[in-house]
């Protein structure tokens, strides 16, 4: 890659004025020996940290980049125009493209501008469309918040209510079956029936029957009437007893009914119970469910709106990029590929019959406005480098001193000197030379200014 960036640079300063005659003649002599120092990565560190790479200058390039996807289809050149060193205007012809390449990369733009399109028309709808759907489930999920806190309280009335009903009647049940008990315990029937009285009216009519056999010699009426009296007496007692037993049969049937039921009765009330303290769980978060939606419905509905409008900005820029692209590839008067600026060929990437690349530029122009140094960094130092570092720079003539650098690149893989311990990477520095003060092949010292080690007291 040095000797490539020489001759380009050489191309450069003999195209740039007779100023820069020495330093070509002197990029030439040296690149050689340019090589070998980077190969061998002649470095020198100082005890703050710092350390320093050599390279040589070389004036800068600026590129010409497509304007249109190139990869596409495949773009075959035809015939080359410009060469290295060429000076060139604006709008001269530097290679042209096939008639085929040109005819398959329109019809490429036509269908992608066309789906394009498509695109765009199904993003458009579908945020119309869109919209109305979550502005509809924004209402419903407001509507269903703000009536969620009522909806909430009716239903679990509703179940404590039919808890309450429950417990209602297994307690009405206890209560019916301690009253009957506590009657016969009590003897209440047996009152009720005024067993005693009618058995004490036997009693008196027995007695009253002895006397007055005693005395029937003397009163056969009061006999009679005593026997009526009995009779008549013995019939209500035994209709007495035949009530009793009968309540106390009946009262006994309702306890045995009442004891069956008891427990179904207690049952549907635990159930009910089980039952409500379920229900109530899942009510209270249907609630907060309906709480939270309602509270980031105004958000949900603006994330889908937003979801839709990317969609279709996306759907636009894609299509804008499209009809961009097109319109430059169009401006491509019989496909002939023309210089963008004035100024001096540095490369042409391609030849007849080549295939276009993406990345790849169409043309390099000589930019004398920027220096550039290719040095090469060991690896145990490359981790403190970084794009964008600002370095020293002192080039071998330059009166002015040491010029402030800048890191513009780092390769990504390693270079090898010859064995795995010799391992280093290209680092590119770049310098402002609008000023045009600087040439191409001076010798230069690039200053890294590393990490420093804190010092222990």
């Amino acid at each position: 890659m040095a000797s490539v960036i020489v001759s380009i640079a050489a191309v450069c300063v003999m195209t740039g004025g007779i100023g820069y005659q020495a330093a070509v003649s002197g990029a030439q002599t040296d690149s050689t020996e340019n090589s070998v120092k980077a190969q061998n990565t002649d470095q020198q560190e100082s005890t703050d940290g710092s350390f320093s790479e050599e390279g040589t200058t070389q004036i800068g390039t600026v590129s010409q980049m497509p304007e249109f996807t190139v990869n596409a289809v495949t773009m075959t050149v035809e015939e080359v125009y410009a060469s290295f060193g060429d000076t060139v205007s604006k709008g001269d012809a530097l290679f042209k493209l096939t008639d085929e390449s040109m005819e398959a990369a329109k019809s490429y733009y036509e269908d992608a501008i066309s789906d394009a399109e498509n695109t765009l028309k199904t993003a458009e709808a579908n945020l119309a469309s869109g919209k109305l759907s979550a502005e509809s489930t924004k209402q419903d999920a407001d509507l269903t918040a703000q009536t969620a806190a009522d909806s909430y309280q009716a239903q679990v009335d509703a179940l404590d209510a039919a808890v309450e009903e429950k417990k209602e009647a297994y307690d009405e049940a206890v209560e019916q079956i301690s009253e009957y008990q506590t009657k016969i315990d009590n003897n209440d029937y047996y009152v009720e029936c005024a067993i005693d009285e009618k058995k004490a009216a036997v009693d008196a009519a027995t007695t009253a029957l002895a006397q007055a056999q005693d005395t029937l010699t003397q009163a056969q009426q009061s006999a009679d009437a005593a026997q009526s009296t009995l009779e008549q007496a013995q019939k209500e007692f035994d209709s007495a007893v035949e009530t009793y037993n009968k309540n106390v049969e009946e009262t006994n049937t309702k306890i045995t009914e009442l004891t069956d039921s008891l427990d179904d009765l207690k049952s549907d009330y635990e159930q009910a119970e089980r039952d409500a303290t379920t229900q109530k769980a899942e009510l209270q978060n249907e609630y907060d469910t309906a709480v939270v939606e309602g509270k980031y419905a105004g958000s949900t509905y603006e994330s889908t709106v937003s979801e839709l409008e990317s969609a279709v900005e996306s759907a636009q820029d894609t299509l804008d990029t499209l009809k961009e692209e097109q319109t430059a590839l169009l401006a491509l008067e019989n496909g002939v590929v023309t210089a963008d600026e004035d100024g001096t060929i540095a490369a042409v990437p391609y030849e007849a019959e080549d295939t276009l690349q993406s990345g790849t530029a169409f043309a390099l122009y000589c930019d004398t406005q920027t220096i550039m140094i290719s040095v090469e960094v060991p690896q145990e130092n490359i981790a403190q480098v970084g794009v964008g570092d600002e370095v020293s720079v002192m080039i071998a003539g330059n009166r002015d001193g040491a010029v402030t650098g800048t890191v513009s690149s780092i390769a990504s893989s390693a270079t090898t000197g010859g064995s795995v311990s010799n391992v280093t990477y290209a680092v590119i520095i770049s310098i402002d030379n609008s000023d045009g003060r600087l040439g191409s092949g001076s010798s230069a010292t690039v200053t890294f200014q590393g990490e420093q080690e804190e010092k222990t007291e």
